[in-house]
């Protein structure tokens, strides 16, 4: 009897079943789909040995700049200028970096002194994580030009300049004020040291015959007047705005006031001299409009004296301005024909205005004792006291019951020229009616 070969076959073990990675093959198979997976992943994502061009990336002048700034250099002009970078290594990395992880800067190890300089670009990667790469810069300029110099600030005061200005008949160019009274220049000190002066030269195309604000522009100088222009000094301003104060013209009377005068006073008692008789003046043209004289000062009659010189400060109106070199006038009094007089009045002398009807006002001084008296000599020779009225006006006082002393008024109704010297009160009672 044929016996059958026996086949070659293993039971699993009770309990256990079968799985395809029990099959040779099919491990075989996964085996060589995960080499083939990694080598994708090394020649596609990493990408070793990749080159590529970042373009547009600009030069930054301050990077390092402690080079030359320790030296007291400062950069007075450089271009704007960016350069393109090719970059080498895992395309993973590079594909990652921007322009932010680099810095395209001048060599500043060749500056020592101010003047123009030429300087060879160098470039830097700045991101720490970007190991094993090689950038350069591809641009066939790999140069930059820039120019040092000490830099420094001059301050120069702004002179207003009008000679380009023409007035109109009548008025004055009074006053001239600047925005701002001084500029400062920041540049290298080779430029500032040839300025030696700041103008604002106002212009205006028609005669002037009011104030005008006019914005000008500042001109520089050397010492020998010749103009500057500046290549790297920038300022802290370029124009002014000037104001021309334009006045008008006027010569006007003096005049001299009298306070304290008493009804009816006639000031041509007062003959006097003034040092000045007329004033020129100007000011807004409203102002001077208005005006026919110039009260310049006043003078108390209740102080006067006889044959005294008066020197009056010069009080002129708002906004006017006196043009001649003086700031008193003196005043002098022909007195030869006048005199004083000193009178006791009578209690019947004084006189009560505007009281009100419901008092009832008594004077209870027997005398108004020493009134002195100012006038012509012929009036005064004869005046006696019941001729002189003191006069009490209830709308100058508060109203009240009782015992009150009151100022009075002195003044004779007969002559206007009769005035007193000083001041006077009585005793007075108030009661109602």
């Amino acid at each position: 009897m044929n016996k059958q070969p026996e086949k070659n076959t293993r039971l699993a073990p009770a309990g256990q079943s079968r799985t395809l990675l029990d099959d040779r093959r099919i491990r075989l198979a996964l085996a060589i789909l995960l080499a083939v997976l990694c080598w994708m992943v090394v020649t596609i994502v990493v990408q070793p040995g990749t080159t590529t061009t970042l373009s547009g990336v600009p030069v930054d002048f301050t990077y390092d700049s402690a080079t030359y700034t320790s030296k007291g250099l400062s950069i007075v002009d450089a271009p704007d200028k960016t350069v393109n970078l090719t970059i080498s290594g895992d395309g993973y990395t590079i594909g990652n970096l921007g322009q932010d992880d680099f810095v395209v800067y001048p060599d500043w190890s060749s500056v020592r002194s101010s003047g123009s300089k030429t300087l060879r670009l160098r470039v830097r990667c700045l991101n720490a994580a970007a190991d094993g790469i090689n950038v350069s810069i591809s641009s066939p300029d790999d140069t930059v030009t820039v120019v040092f110099d000490v830099v420094e600030d001059k301050v120069l005061p702004v002179q207003v300049i009008t000679r380009f200005l023409t007035v109109e008949d009548g008025y004055i160019l009074y006053n001239t004020a600047v925005s701002a009274e001084t500029v400062t220049l920041s540049g290298p000190s080779s430029e500032l040291s040839a300025v030696a002066s700041c103008t604002a030269e106002v212009t205006w195309s028609a005669p002037l015959y009011e104030s005008e604000t006019i914005e000008t522009n500042l001109r520089f100088y050397t010492e020998q007047g010749k103009e500057v222009q500046f290549d790297y000094v920038t300022m802290d301003r370029e124009t002014v705005e000037v104001t021309l104060t334009v006045y008008k013209l006027a010569q006007l009377p003096v005049d001299i006031r009298f306070i304290n005068t008493p009804k009816g006073f006639d000031s041509s008692v007062l003959i006097y001299s003034l040092s000045a008789d007329t004033l020129r003046v100007a000011g807004p043209e409203s102002v001077v409009d208005s005006l026919t004289d110039l009260p310049v000062g006043t003078i108390d009659l209740s102080t006067f004296t006889l044959n005294k010189v008066y020197e009056m400060p010069i009080e002129l109106p708002s906004g006017l301005v006196t043009l001649d070199n003086i700031s008193t006038i003196e005043v002098s009094f022909d007195c030869t024909s006048m005199t004083t007089k000193t009178l006791n009045l009578p209690a019947e002398c004084v006189h009560v205005i505007n009281l009100p009807s419901t008092y009832q006002l008594t004077v209870e001084s027997e005398r108004l004792m020493n009134v002195v008296l100012c006038g012509p000599k012929s009036v005064l020779e004869g005046l006696t006291a019941e001729q002189v009225v003191a006069e009490i006006d209830a709308n100058d006082f508060a109203v009240a019951l009782g015992q009150q002393v009151i100022a009075c008024s002195i003044y004779v109704p007969s002559d206007g020229r009769v005035f007193a010297l000083g001041s006077y009160s009585v005793q007075c009672h108030i009661e109602s009616n």
